[in-house]
């Protein structure tokens, strides 16, 4: 009996053993602290923090979890899955924080997250690298092709919130008539709005670089374009791309326009550097190419409203058929004066005889015809001058 139980106990540890352990190394605790870099590192209490865990092969997970007086926060039991990714957010004062979580051998690293104060003054924010490429100069539709790259850099250790009203959201400028704007950023839960003569980035900008590209189109019409550029944050870095042929790059900064080249390609590129804060710039491209005749007819047609085609050719072919028939009566009058001196009906009678003597002389009418309707017309004239 005991050799029975021995086996018998043997045999549960072999089979059950292993799946116990398995669930014990597939659960994890996280933990991780908050602190406050704008108040001297103090710690941060009361801020719920969330786990992400996002994953190709399950729906995505999230977990809750309130930091306590000291800053720190703790998720247990969370399951270990290989092939996620772990991540946590929060909000504070409402700027977006979000960290990654890192693992060494499957044991998750202490996540030390730093947060600031917010404002939504933009006196800290700069442009740090700016870049403008104007390119893919499309003489039949006349629009030039710009990209602009910049460095957006929080020098502070303040955060920037976005204010409530429009003026209060950082505002990025466009040339009038600018289209088919594409923004993009790496900042997180980012999004922009088009307001008047440019956009606006509505996102929380933490202390720290941020880059942000932009791309649009600008119309011209004439082989000169110019654009007034509004440096509303400055720039410590600009430089601005042309592709060179016969296109002339001027402006009112004072370093030289070089021929430059770069991949292979030669370009007009002017750098200057420490652009102050609310400078307006004058770039001027010259020689720009103009349409000839036979583009400038096929944008006019492109450029058509086909709904109105049909009302306007029928007026087009009333009007003709109007004026073939003015003058194809007028043949038959006589009007040294002008065309329409009168509707009376002197001058009416006048227009009958006219017409019937011209149709007389050409054949078109016989004899017999000719002198019947001839009296009648005197007869009713005798009457007339009568009256």
């Amino acid at each position: 009996m005991k050799v029975f139980t021995l086996i018998f106990f043997s045999l549960f540890i072999l089979f059950f053993e292993s799946p116990l352990v398995y669930s014990n190394e597939n659960e994890l605790s996280i933990s991780g602290n908050l602190t406050n870099l704008t108040n001297d590192e103090s710690s941060v209490g009361d801020v719920e923090i969330t786990l992400h865990i996002s994953s190709l092969e399950k729906e995505s997970q999230t977990f809750s979890s309130l930091t306590n007086v000291e800053g720190k926060f703790e998720f247990k039991n969370i399951p270990y899955l290989e092939s996620s990714l772990y991540g946590v957010s929060l909000i504070y004062q409402d700027a977006i924080y979000v960290e990654s979580v890192s693992f060494d051998q499957k044991i998750p690293l202490d996540i030390k997250i730093n947060v600031f104060d917010s404002s939504s003054s933009d006196d800290s924010i700069i442009i740090q690298n700016a870049s403008m490429v104007f390119d893919n100069i499309n003489s039949e539709l006349q629009t030039i092709s710009v990209l602009e790259v910049v460095t957006i850099l929080n020098d502070s250790l303040v955060a920037y919130v976005p204010g409530e009203g429009p003026m209060d959201l950082l505002r990025f400028g466009l040339p009038e008539g600018a289209s088919n704007l594409n923004v993009d950023t790496n900042i997180f839960e980012s999004n922009y709005v088009q307001v008047d003569r440019g956009f606006a980035l509505i996102a929380s900008i933490l202390p720290g670089s941020h880059e942000l590209t932009y791309s649009y189109e600008i119309p011209y019409q004439n082989s000169i374009f110019e654009y007034i550029k509004n440096w509303r944050y400055g720039a410590n870095n600009l430089r601005i791309i042309i592709p060179t042929s016969d296109i002339i790059l001027n402006s009112n900064f004072s370093d030289p326009v070089l021929d430059t080249e770069i991949g292979g390609r030669v370009y007009s590129v002017l750098e200057t550097t420490n652009v102050s804060k609310g400078f307006e710039s004058t770039i001027e491209i010259k020689n720009l190419p103009k349409l000839v005749w036979y583009q400038k007819f096929s944008q006019d047609f492109n450029s058509l409203k086909f709904e109105y085609s049909a009302p306007i050719a029928l007026a087009l072919i009333l009007l003709i058929i109007g004026i073939w028939g003015i003058s194809n009566t007028l043949k038959f009058r006589k009007r040294s004066n002008l065309w329409f001196p009168g509707s009376s009906e002197k001058q009416v009678l006048e227009d009958m005889m006219s017409e019937l003597e011209i149709k007389h002389n050409s054949g078109a009418v016989s004899d017999d015809y000719y002198f019947s309707r001839k009296n009648d017309l005197l007869l009713r004239q005798s009457n007339v001058n009568e009256t």
